[in-house]
């Protein structure tokens, strides 16, 4: 009998079994063979994250190999930019991201976790005072409380307890080699966030630069895989906006893609009896930027820390008291939400309104200190249930100030009911 099995060796199933193992008997359950190898990738990884993560890893060079020092929000017109010199720190750091699960699982293991790689569950049942996994090959694990961490990988297994699954959209990306002086010539920036309709209508496409190699792709279509890697190449070799920065960057049609959901917009509940859905398996992911590591991290975190004192209680872990791990995750990172709310409701529209609002949005982050300091505080708070809705809802009105009129007259009510979210 463990006391916990997470199902899932994403970031958030990893750092919750890494956290708990520390107090608890601990099996973690991925269909991928992690032990032959981690999917790589390269993330931006914010000064916003670095409280749900130990020290050992957040001072670890070959999990953050650079810092985060500029981003550049780019439209059609301009590059939108905003650099940490101005403000005195980094924006965070760039991560290595397969590097950081590996070092977790290596920790998980370390404090007596026990791991089932390149295994798929098949069912699971509930009893009165156990759960029952059953794996693919017929193995049967019994647990006092489940942890779904499957991401957006599909939902069979939340829908069959009961649980929604959260709103889901295609995407695709690919790490690209390149030695360090032509990365330093092309990249004046660490994350570019670029929007354009006839990309997606739902997404972005986005740069992370990390060391030796780019990450890149778009989100937010619902093409097949096929489709979204002959588009994801044609953007890299035709799109003229990007050009400058694949200069010398050699691209073949063989490159390695990931293509797969991603989730957003929270389901309606986290938790039921004996059962707690991290991180993108309950849509936790900011509905603009997608940003789903912090929504992860903070999360596993949530839940390792008040489970601890559950387990010690011989809790048998009933919906009522894993309501508070609903409520906690709400209290720390919804108030956060509402800039991501409001900017998807905004954005993420139909095309001639969409390009007004980047190309104005991205010229008044180069233009207005005070805008480039509120997106730098959102970067580097730590605690971000104090997040300044105050702040958004004034670089909102800024932005309105800044369209041309003919748009203001069929706008302003989207901005008004932006404003309320």
């Amino acid at each position: 009998m463990y006391d916990f099995i997470v199902i899932g060796a994403g970031i958030s199933g990893v750092s919750f079994a890494y956290k708990a193992s520390k107090y608890a008997k601990t099996l973690l359950i991925e269909s991928q063979d992690y032990d032959r190898e981690i999917p790589e990738r390269t993330n931006i990884f914010a000064e916003h994250n670095k409280p749900f993560v130990d020290d050992v890893f957040w001072n670890d060079d070959s999990i953050f190999p650079r810092p985060f020092l500029q981003l550049n929000y780019k439209s059609e017109k301009c590059d939108g930019l905003l650099h940490s010199k101005e403000f005195g720190a980094p924006l965070g750091k760039i991560s290595h991201t397969e590097v950081l699960i590996k070092k977790l699982i290596d920790k998980f293991r370390d404090q007596g976790g026990k791991t089932l790689f390149n295994e798929n569950v098949a069912k699971i049942v509930r009893h009165t005072d156990y759960i029952e996994v059953i794996s693919g090959k017929g193995e049967s694990f019994s647990t006092k409380l489940l942890v779904l961490a499957t991401g957006s990988r599909g939902f069979p297994l939340q829908k069959s307890l009961g649980f929604g699954v959260p709103e889901s959209y295609m995407g695709i990306y690919t790490n690209i080699y390149a030695d360090e002086a032509i990365l330093n010539e092309n990249f004046n920036f660490q994350y570019m966030f670029h929007l354009n309709p006839n990309i997606s209508q739902n997404g972005p496409f986005f740069f992370n630069v990390g060391k030796g190699r780019i990450a890149t792709g778009y989100l937010g279509n619902r093409e097949s895989p096929t489709e979204l890697k002959n588009k994801l190449i044609r953007i890299l070799r035709n799109y003229q906006k990007i050009q400058p920065f694949m200069k010398g960057i050699k691209l073949d049609e063989s490159i390695p893609c990931i293509s797969g959901g991603i989730s957003k917009h929270p389901i309606s509940s986290f938790s039921k009896d004996r059962v707690i859905v991290l991180g993108e398996a309950a849509g936790l992911v900011t509905a603009f930027f997608y940003e789903g590591i912090l929504c992860g991290l903070a999360s596993a975190d949530i839940a390792a820390t008040m489970l601890e004192g559950l387990l010690a209680s011989n809790s048998n872990f009933s919906s009522a008291e894993l309501k508070k791990y609903d409520a906690e995750v709400a209290r720390v990172l919804f108030t956060y939400f509402r800039n991501g709310n409001a900017c998807e409701y905004l954005f993420y529209t139909e095309s001639s309104s969409s390009k007004t609002l980047w190309n104005s949005y991205s010229n008044l982050l180069n233009t207005n200190k005070t805008v480039r300091q509120y997106v730098y505080e959102a970067h580097i708070n730590q605690d971000l249930s104090t997040h300044n809705t105050d702040n958004d809802r004034w670089v909102g009105e800024r932005l309105f100030a800044t369209i041309p009129v003919i748009s203001k007259m069929t706008l302003w009510p989207k901005f008004l009911k932006a404003m309320s979210f």
